[in-house]
């Protein structure tokens, strides 16, 4: 099957197998959650998967401004956490639990965390997603997730999935709902 015949709310699988099928082959590691409109998009540019998992974190332990501000690439910004922590031994709990994502056959740092116009394509999905995400079990897009993109030393944007609006929140609050993607 070629990834230009993927469709949102299909399936992901271990080895870059897709189906609309959630038992088509072993080790689902999630659900197909947006795509490029451009079927020629380079490899890891396609689209993102999202993982039937979810953690309630916060963004940060610490204020700090470290420049994760791009809308449109989580992969970047999560990178930037994790190495801005490591150097600086400032925990980054939400982007760390991404990149350290590993079920199915996701291997560490393959997950980060969306940007915030990733965050909005994901939502804007979730009538289609939700129902693909409960028939594996997966947790349902709901409450208020954040963003991988950052905003001043003390606020991070996020999403209200009800109200289908982004906001921005405090990096500290613990009452947020964290989502890994994976990029195809």
């Amino acid at each position: 099957m070629k990834e230009n015949e993927i469709k949102v709310a299909w399936y992901a699988f271990e080895g870059r197998k897709f189906s609309p099928d959630p038992n088509a082959y072993p080790n689902c590691q999630g659900v197909v959650a947006c795509l490029n409109p451009d079927p020629d998009a380079p490899i890891g540019q396609r689209g993102l998967i999202l993982v039937p998992d979810e953690v309630q974190i916060e963004w940060a332990d610490d204020y700090c401004e470290i420049g994760s501000d791009d809308y449109e690439d989580g992969k970047a910004n999560t990178a930037k956490l994790i190495a801005f922590g490591k150097k600086n031994y400032i925990s980054f709990p939400a982007a760390e639990w991404c990149y350290s994502y590993s079920k199915n056959g996701v291997k560490p740092g393959e997950g980060f965390l969306p940007a915030k116009s990733q965050l909005r394509s994901i939502i804007a999905h979730q009538n289609t997603i939700n129902p693909a995400l409960e028939k594996i079990g997966g947790i349902i897009l709901r409450g208020w997730i954040w963003s991988s993109t950052e905003h001043l030393s003390n606020g991070a944007w996020g999403m209200s999935v009800y109200r289908g609006r982004l906001d921005l929140d405090y990096k500290y609050n613990r009452n947020r709902c964290v989502r890994c993607v994976i990029a195809f």
